[in-house]
């Protein structure tokens, strides 16, 4: 009942009337935003694509997640040791299930990489032509140009994988189509954008394989998995390839042996998760009911709940991605209009439900427009200045009390922008996902308190040369640092950015720099 009454008192009881409509809603204004996005695009026009990670605040800042990675691996190698991650001497191996290619294209130009990958995810569809009747797959491929998972998927959620998704339809006609070496030849492709793909693209093979009592299907994806096995190389060299997948399972939460951090929330069946499967299994059943075969589909929907409930070995995103792309498919080679409406309300849930992050939207996805990382690097790069080549920061957090959900207190979208900005300066900014999965085991150490006790016992442990701490709506800072001896360096307020963030409702604290107080650094 309390969700019921936040949603009337944010969308008042007329939100319920048009939540009622939504699947009209969306099929009439969805192209319009589709246009008009489109159309902001024109930006891009200039040739500096660097500057546009992507089309909302909350997607561009997160995106320097991979661009911290990207930059690690472009110095020291896939093979090599980064001294400016994790607890420092970060083995890089470690980061096997990244594709070097779509990883280095969304570094260097995240939105072209974006409409790239999706448009002609998109556009190969018309590989259906020559069995497929004209007509009925261009009214398909409208449907799911114009459907609400494409439109969030291009400019709200998708990353690096895009280029991935890019070669899934080749992959996805051999295997429907019966034609093994067009199979291959799309999931090696599709290796080459996204290692969670060919995971996926390895469980639809083998189901195909089953489903025909024949190997060749299976036989594949072979290829692709050869090619993916090449990733562990320098984990089987350096001797690490155990407890990298160890920590890997950890991450997913497949396991919780000897696991520190276990995800509560992230895990299991909520009502989002509820209502796309109710979606899915909709469009599964009605295709089954006029006689038509759906087994893909079912393992589809299979995935979907395992990665909802047991091993988060892929975002929301790519699920979307997942079932559209089938769906999709399914629909293509089975001409019947009675299918329609049902595949409709699967690609296009209420835009409440898409996925917008930090966005107030209802019934009609918003416009969205190439967003402009550089004021935000340019910023951090003013609060970092204090701080030399190899010397170490230490950002201070609450105990998250074992919990993934709570580690770095709701704030690890915006941390990303000072780990990207102190990788690029050689600056050891800790503690980051990676320093969290190190030490994700029971009795590991750790880098948790906000009070000055607990920080000045951190200063000593983990020997860094600043902190930084943060407040959350105070535009001073609290005597309590300065009463210690630690000295105010620089101050970086979210809230100078809320213009430029406007839309959107990430938090916005103000964080300050401080150096420590004398002879506390060793």
């Amino acid at each position: 009942m309390e969700k019921f009454r936040k949603f009337i008192s944010r969308y008042g009881w007329f939100g319920l009337v048009r939540l009622f409509f939504y699947p009209v809603t969306t099929l009439l204004t969805t192209p319009v935003r589709l246009i008009q996005t489109l159309w902001e695009c024109r930006v891009l026009l200039d040739g500096k694509w660097g500057d546009y990670p992507h089309f909302n605040p909350h997607s561009v800042i997160n995106s320097l997640f991979y661009w911290t990675y990207a930059l690690n691996i472009y110095r020291y190698g896939r093979s090599g040791v980064s001294p400016y991650l994790g607890l420092g001497n970060y083995p890089l191996s470690k980061g096997f299930y990244y594709s070097l290619i779509s990883l280095y294209a969304y570094w260097g130009a995240g939105a072209i990489t974006l409409l790239f990958g999706m448009f002609g995810w998109w556009l190969f569809h018309l590989l259906w032509l020559e069995i497929a009747d004209p007509e009925w797959l261009i009214l398909v491929m409208f449907l799911s140009l114009i459907s609400t998972t494409f439109y969030v998927n291009t400019f709200s959620l998708q990353n690096y994988n895009a280029l991935g998704w890019l070669f899934f339809p080749i992959a996805l006609y051999g295997l429907m189509t019966g034609q093994w070496w067009i199979a291959a030849i799309g999931w090696l492709l599709t290796s080459f954008g996204s290692i969670t793909l060919v995971f996926i693209g390895g469980i639809l093979s083998l189901a195909v394989s089953v489903h025909n009592l024949q190997l060749t299907p299976l036989l594949a994806i072979l290829p692709a998995g050869l090619k993916t096995l090449t990733h562990f190389w320098p984990n089987l060299i350096q001797g690490n390839i155990l407890t990298t997948s160890m920590n890997v399972l950890k991450g997913i939460g497949s396991t919780g042996k000897n696991t520190k951090y276990k995800r509560q929330s992230s895990m299991g069946m909520d009502r989002t998760r509820w209502y796309y499967a109710l979606l899915y299994i909709q469009f599964g059943i009605a295709t089954a009911w006029i006689g038509e075969e759906t087994y893909l589909l079912w393992t589809g929907i299979a995935i979907y709940f395992v990665n909802s409930t047991y091993a988060r070995f892929a975002d929301e995103q790519s699920m979307y991605m997942m079932m559209l792309s089938l769906a999709t498919a399914i629909l293509i080679q089975n001409e019947n209009l009675l299918l329609l409406p049902f595949y409709w309300l699967l690609v296009s849930p209420v835009p409440l439900y898409a996925g917008f992050p930090s966005m107030k939207v209802l019934d009609v996805v918003p416009r969205l427009k190439p967003f402009t990382i550089k004021p935000l690097l340019n910023a951090m790069e003013q609060f970092l200045k204090p701080v030399q080549k190899d010397q170490r920061v230490l950002m201070v957090f609450d105990n998250p009390d074992n919990q993934y959900e709570k580690v770095f207190d709701g704030y690890r979208v915006l941390l990303e922008l000072p780990f990207y900005i102190a990788s690029c300066k050689k600056i050891h900014f800790m503690p980051d996902w990676w320093a969290v999965f190190e030490v994700n085991y029971e009795g590991a150490p750790e880098f948790w308190g906000r009070n000055v006790k607990e920080v000045l016992r951190n200063v000593e442990q983990w020997k860094v040369d600043y902190v930084v701490i943060y407040q959350d709506n105070d535009t001073e800072l609290d005597k309590e640092w300065l009463d210690a001896g630690f000295e105010s360096l620089t101050e970086f307020c979210w809230k100078d950015y809320s213009t430029l963030l406007q839309g959107t409702t990430l938090l916005t604290p103000t964080w300050w720099l401080l150096k420590l107080p004398d002879g506390k650094r060793i």
